[in-house]
Order: C-alpha cells, then sequence, then structure tokens
C-alpha cells in the first residue's frame, strides 16, 4: 500500500470515500492543531474544518501538559463542530464521544481493546496511547464552537524518561499484519465522531444512555480507587459509575461525590 503516512492527498481521497463533508487542510509541521483550528473558529469558519499535521512543535494536552508529537510517528489533528444555536446541544458529552470514537476505530481496525481513563485518556496496559483535547469556543457568552484534539501515537517507538512508564503506540502493541495507515485511521476517527456527535444526536439534545452505557462498558477507571485532584481540595476514592451527564461518579472519604471536572489519578 503506498501513501501511508500522512499527506493531503490521501486524506482527501479516504474523506470522500466516506463520505465525509471535510474541509481538511493538512500541514507536514504545526504548533499546535488546537490552536490553528481556533483560529479558523474566530473566523466564523469552523464548522466542518479538520486540521491534520505530521508533526506539533507545541503540542497540548489537558490541564495545560504538553503532548510531545514527532513526525511520523503518530497523527495529530482536531475536528471542528458548530454548535450553531443549538440549545439542547449536550456539550458535556463531546468529550466523553471522542474518546470512544478513538476506541471504536483501534478496536475495528487492530482488534486492540483499548480501555478509556476518565474522561478521555485512552489505554492499554494502563500505558497512554492517544491524548484528546476538547475546547468550546464561546460567542456572545454562549458556546458556539467545539475544537476536538487528537493525538494517537502510532508507529513502533521508544519512550524517553518518564514517558516510558506511561505512554506506548499502536505499533508496540499491535503484532498483527495490517498497514497503518495514517490516513485512514485519522478520517476513520473523524467518522466515528461525526457518528456520536452528529449522527448520534448530541448535537440535538438526544436521549445518549446507550452512549452512556458504552463508556462504563469501556471505562478503565470505575472500580479503581482514584485520586480525584480538583482546584480546591484532592483525595482518595473510589469510582462507582459514570453519570447521565458523563461525569464520574466517587465515593470519598465521607460521602459520594461527583466529578465533573479536575484531574483523576488511577491508585495501583
Amino acid at each position: 500500500m503506498e501513501n501511508l503516512n500522512l499527506n493531503e492527498k490521501s486524506l482527501i481521497h479516504f474523506a470522500k470515500q466516506y463520505k465525509l463533508h471535510k474541509k481538511i487542510s493538512f500541514f507536514a509541521e504545526i504548533a499546535s492543531t488546537n490552536e490553528q483550528a481556533k483560529q479558523i473558529c474566530a473566523q466564523g469558519k469552523g464548522r466542518g474544518a479538520v486540521i491534520v499535521a505530521d508533526c506539533q512543535t507545541e503540542g497540548r494536552g489537558r490541564l495545560g501538559r504538553g503532548f510531545v508529537s514527532p513526525k511520523g510517528k503518530g497523527i495529530y489533528f482536531t475536528v471542528g463542530y458548530d454548535l450553531g444555536e443549538k440549545e439542547n446541544c449536550r456539550v458535556d458529552l463531546i468529550s466523553s464521544a471522542a474518546g470512544l470514537a478513538v476506541r471504536d476505530t483501534l478496536y475495528n481496525f487492530f482488534g486492540i481493546d483499548v480501555k478509556i481513563k476518565w474522561p478521555n485518556d485512552i489505554l492499554v496496559d494502563d500505558k497512554k496511547l492517544c491524548g484528546i483535547l476538547c475546547e468550546i469556543i464561546n460567542e456572545n457568552n454562549r458556546p458556539k464552537y467545539a475544537v476536538i484534539g487528537i493525538g494517537l501515537n502510532l508507529e513502533k517507538q521508544e519512550f524517553e524518561d518518564e514517558l516510558a512508564y506511561t505512554a506506548t503506540s499502536v505499533g508496540n502493541v499491535y503484532s498483527g499484519e495490517v498497514e497503518l495507515d495514517h490516513n485512514e485511521i485519522c478520517i476513520d476517527i473523524v467518522n466515528n465522531l461525526d457518528r456520536y456527535i452528529i449522527r448520534n444526536g448530541i448535537l440535538k439534545g438526544e436521549d445518549q444512555s446507550e452512549l452512556i452505557s458504552r463508556l462504563k462498558a469501556h471505562s478503565a477507571t470505575v472500580g479503581r480507587m482514584v485520586r480525584v485532584i480538583g482546584t480546591d481540595e484532592e483525595y482518595d476514592a473510589r469510582a462507582l459509575d459514570i453519570d447521565e451527564n458523563g461525569a464520574l461518579v466517587v465515593q470519598g472519604p465521607v460521602e459520594v461525590k461527583t466529578v465533573s471536572s479536575g484531574e483523576i489519578v488511577h491508585l495501583r
């Protein structure tokens, strides 16, 4: 198979194959796909935008952390969704839906049964192979766009320093014969994002009980002891459930609490 590495021609080809109506922009190198997408949103052109890069020099993850994005080793992309005037849009579930979108692609392509660490880190054997950063862009104090940034480690690689203990890649865990076509993998994830967010009705506020059930079924967090790190407090708890809004329900030292933001650390 030719053109396994990212390139605009192949990305557009697969988008047509999947019948996706997207505005794809490819960069051999960029500072951050999310920042590029936010600039496009500021111009009022965020709907259907897909920013794809072979390398990021200033890749970002949740909570302001950096995301290592070496050339040729993964796919780094951001997809924009116009939230428009949709009063009932389930904005709170977009980030979780992105985790399921990546999970479905990895399972369907490679049979890798990854788990989702709340809210949307993709893990295999407790190591992270994908990070997701979802940002909501407001206009007139109301949500206008959602930009979903995804960084997926694809090719086999050795990680340095502390990443050697916490990170992995598809190539490090997959031993089959399916080629890692970066272009089709990227477009398949975009298609899954559309399936959850558009076709399954998140933007219209439709019932998402099936999505919540899938989140629970593929959760790496529910049932585990975790450390909850919030803005004003930090405590150990047992993760009990995921509620209808995608928040994590935990049994804290004193009472049951619902966690909708902050950081969750898995305890061994």
